[in-house]
């Protein structure tokens, strides 16, 4: 374009060597003059094209951008509300754990009273149980019962009926002096099934919390057989004392 430009201005001077002036041919000017016209027009076409362009890359760019980083905000606060969640379903879970040992322990101790009971030592075994048998063992689960969303829906299930066995056992969650003419020797075989049952059904949700927190250093969770096993250790050397400042 330019060349050809270059051109139309040359071939619109027409000189003679013999005159001693030129010739200007009126049409080629208006050529020229055209010619200019357009290419100022391409030009500014070009320029406003090409920034244009420019424009439109860096609105993309910049939106782009944008949308890069509120992807990785909600990206960063979805992992904060999943540790969260987590850090919270292992403080709870440990809780309850623990709750549901001491749950045990009154169990089997409950178990093993009942089952060693004789027609002569009933009614002291009627006197320890008079009273709801530890009706605040599981306060803390009462506490976070509106916190539970953060295990499975099994999970969570098993663990409110943990809370309602415990609170609707037979006898023992109102205490003994509720039920006066109850047998208890004749109906010994059914409470201690009944307490069995229980306690397999704690020891079915403590295995459940047991994965929240396992990897955690210093912490222990008893089995319902290494509770049942210190226990009776507790109590052998609690008759070992008693034998013993009895002699003395």
């Amino acid at each position: 374009m330019v060349e050809y430009f270059w051109r139309l201005v040359a071939s619109a001077l027409s000189c003679d060597p013999r005159a001693t002036t030129c010739v200007i041919d009126w049409d080629v000017i208006s050529a020229v003059a055209t010619a200019t016209a357009v290419v100022v027009a391409m030009g500014a076409i070009w320029v406003e094209n090409t920034h244009r362009n420019a424009e439109r890359t860096r609105a993309d760019r910049i939106r782009k951008d944008d949308l890069d980083a509120a992807l990785r905000r909600e990206e960063a606060e979805a992992e904060r509300i999943s540790e969260a969640r987590k850090s919270r379903a292992r403080r709870l879970a440990k809780i309850f754990d623990r709750e549901l040992t001491e749950a045990a322990r009154h169990l089997t101790t409950l178990g093993k009273l009942l089952e060693s009971a004789t027609r002569e030592d009933i009614s002291q075994f009627r006197e320890i149980y008079a009273r709801p048998l530890a009706p605040d063992v599981f306060r803390m689960h009462e506490r976070f019962l509106d916190q539970l969303d953060v295990f499975p829906d099994m999970l969570a299930i098993s663990i409110v009926n943990n809370m309602t066995n415990w609170s609707s056992m037979p006898l023992f969650s109102e205490g003994l002096a509720q039920s006066p003419g109850i047998d208890l020797l004749r109906i010994r075989n059914k409470v201690l099934t009944d307490i069995e049952a229980r306690l397999a059904l704690f020891g079915e949700t403590k295995e459940e919390l047991l994965q929240y927190f396992a990897d955690l250093p210093g912490l222990q969770s008893f089995t319902f057989d290494e509770i049942r096993t210190k226990n009776e250790a507790d109590a052998e050397r609690r008759r070992q004392r008693k034998e013993s400042g009895g002699s003395s």
